[in-house]
């Protein structure tokens, strides 16, 4: 049985034992290929055809006669077929390309909503489009080409041979002198292409992190310093790009002469062997016909390395990006089957949040309608954790400790997500918006619901689109333009109240409002019908008398055995929070 040996990065940049993409051969990409064999087959019997018809050209009298009309229209109407099959083989080439590229680039776009993703903005566009072009290639104009050229090289190699055995010697010695010389040329291609790629992504991260960072840019006066640096890399990914051209130009031109050789080898072969001019005729024309995808071997030859080098970075996210979801869902699974605490059960509270390693095995987040929790820490980290990790947003401890996470009477992992979304809202500071309208935004949580509480949700926190280009229909762009940042707060708070979940959160959310606006928030937390469970300041907790619940650090350890569960009531401290007030 063969086993999976952990990569390795050699000396030269290549990644020895690269884990492997997902296999081609699967659903219709099948049929595609087999497609592609029949047509390499079709153009071989064509060219066997045309071959005919000018062995039979040699019978014909001097000037016009039937027999030279007919072996003309044979030949024309062989070299259209040519031309519609070789229009097929472009389409069904980038159908199988287009097909594979676009599973793995749903793959890995998932991969960015999974729990544990760290990956940067700058390579996650690098590795869906110019990593994902990188096995596009290879498949559409590589693979797929060879998949013909096989059955049509192979199929000239015989008409060559039927017609004289030297002829498909003289054929064949350029085409095996051509693969001994790619063998040599294709590893430093690779190294120079891997080189090359490496350099262009480090350069499209550096250029996405400049980007998003430009405000403070901006006002810390560092463009120049910036462009430098941006400059520096441009210029070492010019100078690689440059000395890699001279490899591949090398392949190329060596297709181009192994192409022209073969027609000519075989023409001086015939005139060698003084066979009729029409079997030299014949010959030369087989062997251009099979001599056209000979042209594109240096082209196909570096998309392979191309792929190869695209292969090293997309194999290990890939096969990251599998081993978390896989985790996820094993984790959801494991807490969709923990049993309902005895307060659920007994319906005395709306939500039960216990969380291994924040919360400790006997001191879960607890409440009741009308309670106000603000979580703390010692670490900071851990309230905002705690959020990531009821909206799966963070992947939790490794160790496999189930998540128990019931909101009004139902197991937060056990629902299907069109439910989890009506039992929970969040509302956090910095929302980036999903482009379309304001009205998309407002129900992206709730699509189910119609707009007639639209205007009463936007009134409850103060955010007015009359004066948007065009009201709740105005775009939004870059994240939540033409928003300002308070409103963007707004907008973000009436996505988590629509619909009136049973436990709202709120993380940070008033260092994004305004004067006016951290009143609105207080007056509809405060007036708010659930639980709410808050990242927030001192004084707005002292306001709305929020319980305080202690958390652990982050990735912690738990809470010891024998402590007594945290209930809390609308406005009371639980015991246990003294205690913990006491310890600071």
């Amino acid at each position: 049985m063969r086993r999976d040996r952990e990569p390795v990065e050699l000396a030269n940049g290549l990644l020895k034992h690269a884990p492997p993409l997902p296999p081609l051969l699967r659903g219709r990409r099948r049929g595609w290929l087999v497609t592609l064999v029949l047509l390499g087959l079709g153009q071989a019997a064509l060219g066997a055809l045309s071959a005919w018809a000018l062995v039979k050209l040699q019978d014909a009298p001097t000037g016009t006669s039937e027999l030279l009309l007919r072996a003309l229209a044979l030949l024309i109407l062989a070299a259209l077929a040519i031309g519609a099959l070789a229009v097929h083989e472009r389409v069904v080439s980038e159908k199988l390309g287009q097909d594979y590229v676009h599973q793995l680039r749903l793959t890995l776009l998932g991969d960015a909503l999974t729990p544990g993703h760290t990956t940067s903005l700058g390579v996650t566009v690098a590795r869906t489009t110019n990593d994902l072009s990188g096995v596009r290639n290879w498949i559409s104009q590589g693979i797929a080409p060879l998949t013909v050229a096989v059955p049509l090289i192979g199929g000239s190699l015989i008409t060559l041979a039927v017609l004289h055995p030297y002829l498909a010697v003289a054929m064949a010695t350029p085409l095996v002198v051509l693969g001994g010389c790619l063998l040599v040329w294709a590893r430093t291609a690779l190294i120079k292409t891997r080189q090359m790629r490496r350099t262009r992504g480090r350069l499209a991260s550096r250029i996405a992190d400049t980007v998003t960072a430009s405000d403070g840019i901006l006002a810390s006066g560092g463009i120049k310093r910036e462009l430098r640096g941006i400059r520096d890399a441009s210029g070492s990914l010019v100078e690689i790009a440059v000395d890699r051209a001279e490899t591949v130009g090398t392949i190329r031109a060596g297709g181009i002469v192994a192409s022209t050789l073969t027609t000519l080898m075989v023409a001086a072969t015939g005139t060698y062997l003084g066979l009729p001019s029409g079997i030299t005729m014949a010959a030369m024309a087989v062997a251009g016909i099979a001599s056209t995808p000979v042209l594109g071997i240096g082209r196909i030859v570096e998309y392979r390395q191309t792929y190869r080098s695209a292969r090293m970075v997309l194999g290990p996210a890939l096969a990251g990006a599998e081993q978390r979801r896989s985790r996820a869902r094993e984790r959801r699974r494991i807490s969709a089957r923990v049993d309902a605490p005895e307060a659920v059960a007994a319906g005395t509270v709306v939500a039960h949040l216990a969380l291994p390693g924040l919360t400790g095995e006997a001191a879960p987040v607890r409440g009741g309608r009308r309670s106000r929790v603000r979580l703390v820490s010692e670490d900071p980290r851990a309230p905002r954790e705690f959020i990531r990790r009821v909206f799966e947003l963070a992947p939790g401890p490794e160790d496999g400790r189930p998540d128990a996470l019931w909101v009004d009477g139902e197991n937060l992992r056990a629902v299907p997500s069109k439910r989890a979304r009506t039992l929970v809202g969040l509302a956090a500071a910095g929302t980036v918006f999903e482009q379309g309208t304001v009205a998309r935004a407002l129900h992206y949580r709730r699509p189910d619901l119609d707009a007639a509480h639209d205007q009463e949700m936007l009134d409850l926190v103060g955010l007015d689109i009359a004066a948007m280009p065009r009201g709740a229909r105005t775009k939004l762009r870059r994240g939540g333009d033409p928003l300002s940042r308070s409103d963007r707060a707004r907008l973000t708070l009436a996505r988590a109240l629509y619909g009136n979940p049973p436990v709202l959160f709120v993380d940070g959310l008033e260092g994004d409002l305004d004067d006016s606006g951290r009143r609105m928030l207080e007056h509809v937390l405060d007036t708010y019908d659930g639980l709410v469970v808050m990242v927030c300041s001192d004084q707005l907790a002292e306001r709305l008398g929020a319980q305080e619940h202690v958390l652990e650090a982050a990735h912690g350890h738990d809470a010891a055995d024998g402590q007594d569960p945290v209930t809390i009531g609308a406005h009371g401290r639980s015991r246990r929070d003294e205690d913990a007030d006491e310890d600071d």
